[in-house]
């Protein structure tokens, strides 16, 4: 049973305790990580967030799980592309990825991978539609920063996880929020991201917009929709070569 005496001496403890904190270069492995201590890292995150699924959801059929499972299993290969990915996971609708990013050229490939998905999108309601599945849309978010990396849990319980304490994590889930929402393009990401992105994209300055603060976002952020050249005129050509 819950003791809420003891209770409160553990969160005074925990109030009162020191967390000493280490800058890497890439996020360390679990191991590294204990409940006093702390890291901090330049983290890039990505978020795919399905648009309007709570109307599918009310159909719990078996025609909705295989959408789902197809969405989610390739949005995970996609992300593994780039193997600096520390977390991948599933929250809801929405499939995500953390990846260690220390080099501009580490953010670059971060962005790859949301145009390749931007791309996929394509394909996968190209084959939806043609085997009479509902087309599904998705909004993309890209966060970057220096965060601040926790465990966080019960020790002793087996029950953990790590709280990323910074703007990559937030910025990149809300923003796939709003994105593809209200009129917004398919990606956006905020300042941090863009700013990094932009030494190697900066002669096409054209295929981003500047979004001023609103109340869907409390912060200016950038947006745009691009996709894969190679990957999109296969898919017009009816995705036949090789298969």
């Amino acid at each position: 049973m819950y003791n809420y005496k003891n209770s409160k001496s553990n969160i005074i403890n925990i109030l009162k305790s020191t967390t000493p904190i280490e800058s890497k270069d890439l996020i360390p492995s679990d191991q590294e990580f204990t409940y006093e201590n702390g890291i901090s890292c330049w983290v890039s995150a990505i978020f795919v967030d399905m648009k309007n699924s709570s109307g599918l959801f009310k159909t719990k059929d078996e025609k909705l799980a295989r959408l789902l499972r197809a969405f989610t299993s390739e949005i995970i290969t996609i992300f593994q592309d780039f193997d600096q990915y520390n977390q991948i996971g599933i929250r809801g609708d929405c499939v995500y990825a953390i990846y260690s990013t220390p080099q501009k050229a580490d953010i670059h490939n971060v962005f790859e991978i949301a145009v390749r998905i931007n791309t996929f999108m394509k394909m996968l309601n190209a084959l939806l539609a043609e085997n009479k599945y509902s087309t599904i849309g998705v909004g993309i978010g890209l966060g970057c920063d220096n965060e601040l990396i926790i465990k966080a849990g019960r020790s002793g319980t087996g029950i953990n996880d790590k709280i990323w304490i910074g703007k990559a994590v937030v910025d990149a889930s809300n923003l796939s929020s709003i994105a593809n929402r209200y009129g917004y393009e398919k990606i956006a990401m905020n300042s941090c991201f863009y700013t990094n992105l932009m030494n190697k994209y900066k002669k096409h300055l054209d295929w981003f917009t500047k979004v001023p603060k609103s109340n869907h976002f409390g912060e200016t952020f950038y947006q745009c929709n691009i996709i894969e050249s190679s990957f999109n005129e296969w898919i017009k050509g009816g995705m036949k070569n090789g298969y």
